[in-house]
């Protein structure tokens, strides 16, 4: 009488086979999914972001563009706070100028309960030219930069990753305009930034949203 055994054997060789294939296809379909809900949730946190950083640019054109008369005070630290866009949070008593930031929902900011989501600060253009050198504590030219960064840890990816870094690791910007540098994409980003140029332009009076859209004195270029 022949044996069962090696049809057996191979019956259960056959369902192992099935039963991990199926696993595979399972957990193949549950990583896809997860990878889709974190591309979402990215997307709609960079959105986000993006409202927040845009926001802070709207709050910095008023804000220093009302005050342009005082931008070489700023830009050389006479007036402190303005323009070291690296001083961290915790610092803010100490190290951030009045009305440099904010909150997006109006709020006054209230540490710890009620942080600042953004913060804006401005750097010189390069205004001068050889044999001139470079001082970016004095504008010559009426143009500033702009850069809005959105703080909320809520919008931002952490840890970031420096991935450029202008000068090198002992003097990251030799210049002192930008201090370090980080690459606009989703992985290497820790804060959605918008930087823009603000020009102000001579008896021309500064008209906000409500009273015919950004012009005058705010006037900006990306």
């Amino acid at each position: 009488m022949k044996s069962r055994a090696p049809r057996r054997g191979s019956t259960l060789l056959t369902a192992l086979g099935v039963t991990l294939l199926i696993a595979l296809i399972i957990f193949g379909a549950l990583a896809y999914t997860g990878a889709e809900q974190e591309r979402s949730g990215r997307a709609v946190r960079d959105i986000d972001a993006q409202t927040c950083s845009e926001s802070a640019a709207q709050w910095g054109r008023k804000f220093y563009g009302e005050n342009y008369a005082r931008w070489n005070q700023m830009l050389s630290g006479a007036l402190p706070g303005y323009n070291n866009p690296e001083s961290q949070v915790e610092q803010l008593d100490a190290e951030w100028g009045p009305s440099s930031f904010g909150r997006i929902d109006g709020r006054p900011v209230a540490m710890p309960n009620l942080p600042p989501d953004f913060r804006v600060t401005i750097s010189d253009n390069i205004d001068e030219f050889p044999p001139v050198e470079p001082n970016p504590f004095q504008d010559n030219d009426l143009q500033v930069v702009l850069r809005a960064e959105c703080i909320n840890p809520r919008l931002g990816i952490s840890p970031p990753r420096v991935v450029e870094n202008l000068g090198g690791v002992a003097e990251p910007d030799p210049h002192n305009w930008r201090g370090r540098v980080l690459a606009e994409t989703n992985e290497t980003r820790r804060n959605k930034v918008v930087e823009v140029v603000l020009i102000h332009t001579p008896n021309n009076e500064y008209k906000g949203q409500r009273g015919g859209g950004a012009s005058g004195d705010q006037n900006v270029t990306r």
